[in-house]
């Protein structure tokens, strides 16, 4: 009687993982044969219909550049990055002249890739943002798109990663929306940059 009582709490007190992802990334061979290590990292897109991403992007433009350390890269300061890209007409430019683009698109990174002197240029954009039940299940509901281009503007890595995080993840949330919503991009951006071999 005991047993099952135990195995009945033991039932109640289940909770959902703190990360479910699902990864669709392409590794292309020339990203062995380039090995690229110093990296540009683009500013971060926005795609959510309805800009929820947007007070975000500076921050996982930052957790990208702080995590690709991790994963044995350089990242160039963005400083140098957004001084290389000034009057390339890039995606503000496209957008204010009315013909929506993207960091994504090919021929806009063909032309920007190698500006401040890397190895590749790595784009992101964030196509969801969920942030709605955050205060409930302390989750936000994501889709990433990333790109990983060489300085010969062959894509070297790309592909998608959606899911879900909980702020904190395995242990506790912060208690603040903004920390928690911080808390879940910074795994998302983990989960993304697992995703990216390691140069050799």
């Amino acid at each position: 009687m005991l047993c099952l009582l135990l195995a009945a709490v033991a039932g109640g007190c289940h909770t959902a993982e703190p990360v479910t992802v699902y990864p669709s990334f392409t590794v292309a061979p020339a990203l062995a044969a380039q090995a690229p290590t110093q990296i540009a990292v683009l500013p971060v897109e926005d795609g959510t219909d309805d800009r929820a991403a947007e007070r975000h992007l500076v921050f996982l433009r930052q957790e990208v550049m702080r995590q690709l350390v991790d994963r044995l890269y350089t990242p160039i300061s963005s400083q140098a990055v957004d001084t290389a890209l000034r009057g390339t007409g890039g995606v503000g430019a496209a957008e204010a002249a009315g013909s929506r683009s993207s960091v994504l698109d090919p021929t806009w990174l063909r032309r920007v890739v190698g500006r401040a002197a890397e190895d590749a240029a790595l784009a992101l954009r964030i196509d969801r943002w969920d942030e709605s039940k955050l205060l409930i299940n302390r989750r936000v509901y994501f889709q990433f798109q990333a790109s990983l281009v060489g300085k010969d503007g062959q894509q070297l890595w790309y592909g998608t990663l959606s899911g879900e995080v909980k702020a904190g993840g395995a242990g506790a949330a912060p208690r603040d929306r903004d920390y928690m919503a911080r808390s879940c991009a910074e795994i998302a951006i983990r989960q993304l940059l697992l995703r990216l071999p390691s140069p050799h």
